[in-house]
């Protein structure tokens, strides 16, 4: 076991080294540093981040990475979040820090950024507020970072509603600089630009009565400080109508001013602080809440915390992934979808997973994903009827769930549309450059249209079921007392996938009973 360890964390506006010591169930720091870097504003604005900076960023890791062997660690982690992500040369630059440290840097794609910074923050006030209990109060968790803004709601303890807007303090900064310097209300302006791009969020908080609201931001500290907190906390319990007379006075000055009124402030922070309160601002107006509680946002110790699993791993991630699957329902649910359908294609999908598992060698993370596709394969049908499985690739693949990446999300996509059981058509090719990604998909897929056929009729005839595999042949009995006809013949139709893809023949056996 990995006793000491260091991570570098390489962000929009500073490069981190922690260096930590395990200790019993929480980590020791032995040692911090910090060097400023501009990358999020050059990526943000150009694009791309220049190879001037990333050498002289190259210099400050090899630097981190001498006072991390002074330490005897045993173990160097780097990595980097949105300025580096959203690079159009990340390849490149990547390579170059490779060479020039070697290290290779871990980019954490939008999702898994996200998800790392809600477990920390529950981390770090759960055992005062206890946000993962079962209490019936509807909680929010805002992460506002450089780059972007992220909204997770929740019901009884659990996340059913994830979005994320391409809003960041930084971003903003650097999109309304021009406007910023010939306007003389650009407070109004700020607020303007921040409502036009928060629409969708904004929507789906209304639908909701909440009654606590944690927010998590890099400036906490110094914000909690002009709140009137004088000492370092996990987290502050904040004033709703202070803060509104804060952002009031703060709204007027100009950066200069900033920095005059309040000395605790650097160069960065006064010319971002007004983007971040303006966004705090706008989701206090829109939950309503009195009080609000901020955590400080510090990556680099989320990132050390969960990479070494250190307190409460297991339960957060299993929390997250409850979150996915009932993110999955709740998206079903906002396009109409029949839950009883679905619920009863999950139920038979899991069954014939579960018996093929010796021939599909897949494992929980993929029967997850399964389960969550039972509830999304069909929301294009609000959209369009006749093609929803064109539709609803496209609003898997766009939306944002919990705890699922871009990749997966691409996987159920593919996987909606190739299920699809027109009246005639057995079988749809399924397409994917990456032959791993076709077999995954071809694998669920051949489930799921079995499980679709069986309950064609939307009206759960099946009263008992039962799935073996016998002599290359997955028998599926089952018992009913209605016509099975339309389900027979649609299994029938259905069943080709499965012999391509696994090289076993679907076989039904029906018992009949009276109704």
């Amino acid at each position: 076991m990995i006793k000491r360890f260091s991570v570098i964390y390489i962000g929009s506006i500073r490069c981190e080294l922690i260096v930590g010591q395990r200790g019993k169930g929480c980590i020791k720091i032995l040692d911090r540093a910090m060097f400023p870097i501009n990358f999020g504003s050059q990526s943000f604005t150009k694009g791309e981040i220049s190879f001037k900076s990333v050498y002289a960023l190259c210099q400050t890791i090899n630097e981190y990475i001498e006072m991390s062997k002074t330490y005897g660690v045993e173990s160097i982690k780097i990595f980097g979040t949105t300025a580096l992500r959203e690079a159009k040369n990340r390849i490149y630059i990547l390579e170059q820090i490779k060479i020039n440290t070697g290290y290779e840097v871990e980019i954490l794609d939008k999702e898994e950024e996200t998800h790392l910074i809600y477990r920390h923050m529950v981390l770090k006030c759960d055992p005062e507020f206890n946000i993962l209990n079962e209490t019936k109060e509807e909680q929010m968790l805002a992460s506002i970072s450089s780059g972007n803004v992220s909204v997770a709601l929740l019901k009884n303890g659990v996340i059913d509603y994830h979005q994320t807007a391409e809003l960041g303090y930084l971003k903003m900064k650097e999109i309304l600089k021009s406007i910023e310097e010939n306007s003389e209300r650009f407070e109004t302006l700020l607020m303007e630009f921040i409502s036009i791009n928060t629409q969708d969020i904004v929507e789906n908080i209304r639908k909701r009565r909440i009654k606590r609201l944690f927010v998590s931001s890099h400036e906490v500290d110094v914000i909690a400080q002009l709140c009137g907190y004088t000492d370092r906390q996990d987290y502050y319990v904040i004033n709703a109508e202070d803060f509104g007379k804060l952002c009031k006075v703060a709204g007027d000055l100009t950066v200069n001013q900033l920095l005059k009124k309040y000395p605790l402030l650097d160069q960065s922070e006064a010319e971002t602080l007004n983007h971040t309160l303006m966004l705090y601002l706008k989701l206090l107006a829109e939950t309503g809440v009195e009080t609000f509680i901020l955590i400080p946002m510090i990556i680099g110790d989320a990132f050390l915390d969960f990479e070494f699993q250190i307190t409460k791993k297991q339960q957060l991630i299993e929390w997250i992934e409850e979150g996915s699957y009932l993110s999955a329902k709740t998206i079903g649910k906002k396009y109409h979808t029949s839950q009883r359908h679905s619920e009863f294609v999950e139920k038979i999908s899991l069954k014939i997973f579960d018996s093929l598992k010796k021939y599909h060698q897949l494992g929980k993370r993929e029967r997850q994903l399964l389960s969550m596709l039972c509830y999304l394969m069909e929301v294009g049908s609000f959209i369009d009827h006749k093609n929803f499985w064109v539709q609803s690739r496209y609003i898997i693949e766009t939306t944002d769930i919990i705890g699922v990446n871009q990749e997966e999300k691409a996987v159920m996509g593919m996987v909606a549309e190739a299920v699809k059981t027109n009246f005639i058509k057995v079988e749809e090719k399924i397409h994917s450059s990456d032959e791993k990604e076709q077999l995954l998909v071809a694998k669920l897929a051949a489930i799921l249209k079995l499980a679709i056929a069986l309950d064609k009729s939307y009206q759960q005839k099946i009263q008992n079921l039962s799935c073996h595999v016998k002599d290359e042949k997955l028998i599926i009995g089952l018992t009913t007392g209605k016509n099975f006809q339309l389900e027979e013949y649609f299994f029938k139709a259905s069943r080709t996938t499965m012999e391509n893809v696994y090289g076993i023949k679907p076989i039904l056996k029906i018992k009949r009973v009276e109704s």
